[in-house]
C-alpha cells in the first residue's frame, strides 16, 4: 500500500503513568518475562527475550531437534492406527494434543528465527540459521504429514461415530476441514514428496525474487539532489507518491522500465508457479477452477467469492469516479498511472507530524471509545515491548502481525516515520494484534489460524475506527476533511478494486496457462486487458505500465490477492452493522467474532456479527457505501469551489 499523508488534529488523550500489569487479564499468554516498558517520544524496538535469549539461543535448535525427535515418535506411534481407523474419540483426542505440542515447538522456534532475521536482513549468520532451521521443520511437517491426511481419508462411518464425538468438539472445524479435503488428497509418499519439493518451489523463488530485486540500483534525482544518486527500489518507489509530479513521473517511468527490462526472468518464476499449480492442484487433485485451492482452503463458498469478484468487476465505476475527482482537484488532465499513487494535498497544505507517543494517543482513544475491554487489550501492545516501529538499516521494509506461537502473544512490525501513515499502519497491524491476542487467550493451535480474508476484516475494521474518529474530529474544517476523505478513499479503492482487478489477472492467467506456459508479451496482454476494464477512461497507463505484473510479488502465492478487497468489504459490512447497534455489537465482535480463530467457518463465523457472506447485497452495501464517500467529497469540493 502507498503512504497517505493528511493533516488532522490531535485528541486531547495522554497514555496513564501508573504502573502497568502486562496481560493481568490474559492469563494463558502472559509470562512474568514480559516487562512493561515507558511509552515516549523515542520509537521502539521489540523484546522477544520471552522467547528466547537471541537468535543464537542454542535452545533454539534444540527445540527444533525435539521437535523431529518427537515428529518421529509421533509417526511411528500413530501412523498405522489413523489408518486403520482404530483409535477411539478419546485416543484421537490425545493423538491431536500431542500432534499440537509438537507443532507448537517447532512453529515457535522456526518462527522466531524468521522474525529476528526480518529486522536484519543483511545478516548473513541469521539468514544461514533461517535456512537450518527450514529444513529442521520442513522434516518436521513430513513426518507428520500422514495425520491430517490419513484422518482425512478415514471411512464416512469413522467420522460420524468418532469426529462427531462430543469429546472431540473443540476440534469440530478442524476435523470438518479435513474430512472437505478427502478427495484432493494424493497418496501419503506422493504427499510426503511434496513437502519435500515445497523446500524449493514458491519460498525458493521469493528468495530468489528478494535477492534479484534487492540488487537494483538507478540512477535518479530525487527532489533535494543537485545531481542523480543512486537509489535502491524501495527508495525508486518511495519517490513514486512524491507530490512533486516531475519526480513521480520519472520514478514512475524508471519503475516499470526496470520491470520491462527483466520481465523475461519475472514470466518464467510465473509460469514455474502456475505449470506447478496446474500439473499438481488441478491435474492430481483435481481442484477446479483453480481459485478453489484458496477459497477450500479457507472455507469459503465459491460462490460467494464469485459474487463479490462480480459485483466489484461490475462497478469499476465507483473507482473511476474517485480517480476523475482526484484528478479535477490535483488539476491534472492526463491523469495517468503515476498520478494514482500520491495523496491528495490542498496547494500549500502542510502535513502534520506525530511522535510516537502522540500516536499511540489518538490510537489509545479510538479502541477506548469503541470499547474498553477493547481499548485494554490494544494497550498491553505497545507497553509490553510488542511493537518494532524503529526505522533500521537491513530491516524488512513492509508491516505485519505475528502471533509467534501458542500460549505467546503476538507482535508487530511497523516502519514509523510520523505520518498519519505510520498512525494507520499502527492500527492496521493493532487489529491483526488483538485478533491474534483473542486467539491465543483462547483457541488451541489447530483452531489459531483463520483464512486470510477473515484476518483481514479485523485490520480493516480497526482502520475504520481511527479513521471515523479522525472523520469527526474534522467536521468544523471542511478542508482538512476533504483530505481526509480523500485519504480514506485512497486506501479503500486499490484494496477493493484494484485487488480485485488483480485477482481477475490471475484468474485469466492461470485459465489460458492450461495450454502451456505463457510469454512475456502475453501476460503483459492480460494485465493490461484486465487494468484497463478497472481504469476505464480515468487513467491513462504509461506505455511501460503493462509490465506491472512482474512487479506484484503476491502473484507468486496464487489467488492471495482477492482477501483485501473480501476483507474490505466485509469490514464495511460489519461496521454498518456496529453503527446501527454500538451497544451490543463490540461485545460481540470482541469476545465471539475475534475469539473463535478457525474453530468455524467463515459463514458462521461472520453471521455472529450478522454478516452474510452469501447476500449480494453485503458486496453491494459495501460498494455503495465507498460511492456514498465519493459523494461526500465531492460535495465538500464543490462547496470549496475546488471542482
Amino acid at each position: 500500500m502507498k503512504k497517505i499523508i493528511i493533516p488532522v488534529l490531535l485528541f486531547m488523550f495522554s497514555i496513564p503513568l501508573t504502573a502497568f500489569e502486562c496481560f493481568k487479564d490474559f492469563p494463558k499468554v502472559a509470562n512474568p518475562k514480559i516487562k512493561e516498558i515507558k511509552v515516549t517520544d523515542t520509537v521502539p524496538e521489540w523484546d522477544l527475550s520471552f522467547i528466547y535469549k537471541g537468535y543464537i539461543d542454542p535452545k533454539i535448535f534444540s527445540d527444533l531437534g525435539t521437535a523431529v525427535e518427537d515428529s518421529k515418535k509421533f509417526k511411528a506411534t500413530y501412523q498405522k492406527k489413523v489408518i486403520k481407523g482404530s483409535l477411539n474419540d478419546k485416543q484421537l483426542l490425545k493423538a491431536i494434543t500431542e500432534y499440537e505440542a509438537i507443532l507448537d515447538k517447532d512453529n515457535i522456534a522456526y518462527v522466531y528465527l524468521i522474525n529476528m532475521g526480518n529486522i536484519e536482513q543483511d545478516n548473513e549468520t541469521l539468514v544461514a540459521l533461517k535456512d537450518k532451521a527450514a529444513l529442521l521443520s520442513s522434516e518436521v511437517k513430513k513426518n507428520l504429514s500422514f495425520f491430517n491426511s490419513s484422518l482425512a481419508r478415514t471411512s464416512d462411518q469413522y467420522k460420524k461415530t468418532v469426529f462427531g464425538s462430543k469429546v472431540l468438539s473443540n476440534y469440530k472445524n478442524y476435523l470438518d476441514r479435513l474430512s472437505a479435503l478427502k478427495k484432493f488428497m494424493l497418496p501419503q509418499d506422493q504427499e510426503e514428496l511434496l513437502i519435500d519439493k515445497n523446500v524449493n518451489g514458491i519460498s525458493a523463488w521469493a528468495k530468489f525474487r528478494n535477492t534479484f530485486e534487492s540488487r537494483y540500483s538507478f540512477m535518479f534525482k530525487g527532489p533535494d539532489d543537485k545531481e542523480p544518486k543512486k537509489y535502491t527500489l524501495t527508495q525508486l518507489s518511495n519517490f513514486m507518491d512524491n507530490q512533486n509530479r516531475d519526480v513521480r513521473q520519472r520514478a514512475t517511468e524508471m519503475f516499470f522500465k526496470q520491470y520491462k527490462q527483466d520481465n523475461y526472468v519475472y514470466a518464467q518464476i510465473y509460469n514455474s508457479i502456475i505449470q506447478d499449480e496446474i500439473a499438481i492442484e488441478k491435474n492430481r487433485r483435481g481442484y477446479d477452477p483453480l481459485i478453489s485451492v484458496r477459497n477450500i482452503a479457507g472455507q469459503l463458498d465459491n460462490e460467494a467469492v464469485n459474487m463479490m469478484h462480480q459485483v466489484v468487476t461490475d462497478n469499476f465505476k465507483v473507482a473511476q469516479r474517485y480517480w476523475k475527482l482526484k484528478a479535477r482537484l490535483m488539476g491534472i488532465k492526463d491523469f495517468n498511472n503515476a498520478d494514482t499513487y500520491p495523496p491528495y494535498v490542498p496547494k500549500g497544505g502542510k502535513n502534520k507530524i506525530y511522535t510516537y507517543k502522540q500516536a499511540l494517543e489518538i490510537l489509545q482513544d479510538t479502541m477506548d471509545s469503541f470499547y474498553k475491554p477493547f481499548g485494554s487489550a490494544f494497550e498491553n501492545m505497545y507497553r509490553c515491548g510488542l511493537v518494532h516501529a524503529a526505522l533500521r538499516t537491513g530491516k524488512r521494509d513492509n508491516e505485519y502481525e505475528d502471533s509467534c506461537g501458542a500460549g505467546l502473544p503476538p507482535i508487530i512490525m511497523v516502519n514509523f516515520q510520523g505520518d498519519i501513515y505510520s498512525v494507520s499502519a499502527i492500527a492496521h497491524e493493532g487489529g491483526h494484534w488483538i485478533h491474534g491476542l483473542m486467539v491465543s487467550e483462547n483457541q488451541t493451535s489447530l483452531n489459531s489460524d483463520p483464512p486470510k480474508a477473515t484476518t483481514e476484516t479485523a485490520s480493516v475494521f480497526n482502520e475504520m475506527l481511527l479513521l471515523s474518529k479522525m472523520s469527526k474530529q474534522n467536521q468544523d474544517n471542511p478542508e482538512e476533511l476533504l483530505v481526509f476523505l480523500m485519504a480514506e478513499l485512497g486506501n479503500i479503492i486499490p484494496n477493493v478494486f484494484g485487488a480485485t482487478a488483480n485477482s481477475n489477472f490471475e484468474q485469466a492467467v492461470h485459465k489460458v496457462s492450461e495450454k502451456g506456459p505463457l510469454t512475456p508479451e502475453q501476460f503483459s496482454e492480460i494485465y493490461v486487458s484486465e487494468r484497463g476494464k478497472m481504469f476505464g477512461d480515468a487513467v491513462k497507463m504509461v506505455p511501460d505500465y503493462k509490465y506491472g505484473w512482474a512487479s506484484v510479488p503476491h502473484f507468486m502465492r496464487p489467488f492471495y490477492m482477492y482477501a483485501y478487497a473480501f476483507g474490505e468489504l466485509a469490514a464495511i459490512s460489519m461496521y454498518q452493522k456496529y453503527l446501527s447497534d454500538p451497544k451490543t455489537f463490540p461485545e460481540k465482535y470482541m469476545n465471539k467474532f475475534l475469539t473463535a480463530g478457525a474453530s468455524m467457518p467463515p459463514q458462521e463465523l461472520f453471521m455472529t456479527v450478522g454478516v452474510d457472506l452469501r447476500k449480494k447485497e453485503t458486496w453491494q452495501d459495501g460498494v455503495k457505501y465507498i460511492s456514498s464517500l465519493i459523494d461526500e467529497a465531492e460535495e465538500l469540493a464543490k462547496k470549496q469551489k475546488k471542482i
